[in-house]
């Protein structure tokens, strides 16, 4: 089972920040990963498979809230389904394999990624997503865990 290294950090993104006033975090929801580089400026990590689960579960329920919104707005279900895949991702699922799959938001036939663990069972997250290494204590749900001394400075 993997394990997260020493150079462990916690990541965010801006559709992450809570828009709850009484809230005292400046994020929702963190992940912990190791730094793997860059991607357009913004930040790529590994993940466990554990926080990579609660990355797709946190994508899902961004999505349900936005179709059913849809659909309390008077919206049929496929419609409302249709339009939050204009807005979102589809991220699914299939063993170990996590489908990214971007076709629609992108207008692109070709938009779909296919992330396999590597050899540490960790997984690659980017996604063209724009994460930050953020402070832990600015975040209300971390997922993941960080090594016992704590995470290096953002």
């Amino acid at each position: 089972m993997s394990t997260n290294p020493p150079d462990t950090r916690i990541f965010s993104g801006d559709w992450l920040e809570t828009t709850d006033p009484s809230c005292p975090h400046r994020y929702r929801e963190g992940y912990a990963g190791t730094p793997a580089g860059t991607w357009n400026g913004w930040q790529v990590f590994t993940a466990t498979p554990q926080v990579m689960d609660a990355i797709i579960d946190s994508h899902h329920t961004a999505a349900l809230h936005m179709i059913t919104a849809e659909v309390a707005g008077g919206a049929h279900l496929d419609e409302a389904w249709l339009h939050a895949l204009q807005h979102l991702a589809s991220i699914s699922r299939l063993g170990d394999l996590v489908v990214v799959d971007t076709r629609v938001l992108q207008s692109d036939p070709t938009q779909v990624e296919i992330l396999a663990p590597d050899t540490d069972g960790r997984y690659r997250v980017g996604f063209g997503w724009m994460w930050n290494t953020v402070d832990p204590a600015d975040v209300h749900t971390v997922h993941g865990t960080i090594a016992a001394d704590g995470p290096p400075p953002p």
